[in-house]
């Protein structure tokens, strides 16, 4: 089993302490150094771009309940270098990083990441870099650069319009971070069926391009993996396309749908010619650990409190007793049954976890505490 730490570098304002966002990317440092020393693999972050504060002010709001800013990290290859700077040995992660719009559109992202992967090959020190895309947590990050209905029949068929963006900026970002010399008129369209109704014309124009600096051979796939943060098939199609993409998977998801997901995956990597492994979907997965399993069980329900009243009316939220069967909570010992092959919540010895112990909390001491109480009494159990 290998072991992640994700992070969502969010600032919730209805929680004491009241962090700064100086604090918040603080404790955010703080785990990640404790992180790298424990020997977790890959530190995973989120993205987000403009204030969710703000937007509560704006027609449509997406999180009005949710009090503070959902996400601080804006601008993922700089991170990624004080990351570096800051360890030894630990991986980057995007979860995800946003190809469609907040990043500038997938010529722009592909240009950072392309650089970032260029400079992370000339250190003493290259580490992983795993690239999470996507089209960004909310549409109103996506709409200042022009994501928006061009037409009368984009309006009335937008959701499908929106699923043919998002596969659009995937097919150009990939192709041009592996080095491809194309134009707009170049990007192979969308099958007529999934456009009835309405007319679909690229919604990038460009003349040929080829990103620089130029990939020595090899160096592309030496330390540069893509993750795919989308379900939608097109999109996944379009992507398996134009690269050999891990898959991302949430920690609400149902452990049936998980196992689905992976014999779908073995079954067509295989027919692609390539290999799949169980550890090629990451699974986001909440932790709430201490050595008094009444206090693990407290946190927990505290901690999904708060969530579930931030996104009251704004999304589709399981049920509290599902987000706290599919949590690891409890002592170290029900955390290690909780983990072992067999048990409800559907884990294998293959898998990748991403493990997520900032849910919902502000304190980082206390937050460092649980990670180092599941590295010393869980971890053993299950690395090799």
């Amino acid at each position: 089993m290998q072991f992640d730490l994700f992070h969502s570098i969010g600032r919730i304002d209805s929680l004491a302490p009241r962090p700064t966002d100086r604090g918040v990317f603080a404790g955010f440092f703080e785990q990640l150094e404790l992180a790298d020393a424990l020997g977790l693999g890959t530190i995973w972050v989120a993205e987000s771009h403009f204030s969710s504060e703000l937007q509560k002010q704006n027609p449509d709001p997406v999180i009005p309940h949710y009090m503070g800013e959902v996400g601080l990290n804006a601008d993922s290859p700089q991170l990624a270098h004080l990351v570096f700077a800051r360890t030894k040995k630990i991986g980057f992660g995007t979860a995800i990083y946003n190809v469609v719009g907040g990043n500038g559109g997938p010529i722009a992202a592909a240009d950072r990441i392309r650089s970032l992967a260029f400079l992370n090959n000339l250190s003493p020190n290259p580490r992983r870099l795993e690239i999470g895309i996507a089209s960004g947590r909310f549409p109103y990050i996506n709409r200042p650069f022009g994501i928006v209905p061009r037409t009368p029949e984009e309006a009335a068929h937008w959701p499908q319009c929106a699923r043919l963006i998002l596969a659009e900026a995937v097919q150009i970002f990939l192709r041009l971070s592996h080095g491809e010399a194309f134009g707009s008129a170049d990007v192979v369209p969308p099958p007529a069926e999934l456009t009835p109704g309405f007319r679909y014309p690229p919604r990038w124009n460009f003349e040929r391009l080829r990103l620089v600096p130029d990939l020595d051979a090899g160096e592309p796939g030496r330390n540069l993996r893509f993750v795919l943060g989308s379900a939608d098939e097109f999109v996944r199609e379009t992507a398996l396309r134009h690269a050999d993409c891990d898959i991302f998977n949430l920690s609400f998801t149902p452990p049936a749908q998980i196992e689905k997901i992976h014999t779908d995956m073995f079954s067509r990597y295989a027919a692609l010619g390539r290999r799949w492994h169980r550890s090629r979907l990451p699974r986001t997965v909440l932790v709430f650990i201490d050595q008094d399993r009444a206090k693990a069980e407290a946190m927990a329900s505290a901690c999904f409190d708060t969530y579930i009243e931030a996104m009251r009316g704004t999304a589709q939220v399981p049920d509290k007793g599902v987000l706290m069967a599919r949590a690891l909570i409890g002592d170290p010992a029900m955390i290690r049954a909780q983990l072992s092959s067999g048990s409800a919540h559907g884990f294998h010895a293959d898998d990748r976890l991403m493990l997520w112990f900032e849910f919902n909390q502000n304190d980082s001491s206390a937050i460092c505490r649980q990670m180092r109480l599941f590295a010393e009494q869980v971890m053993p159990e299950f690395v090799s």
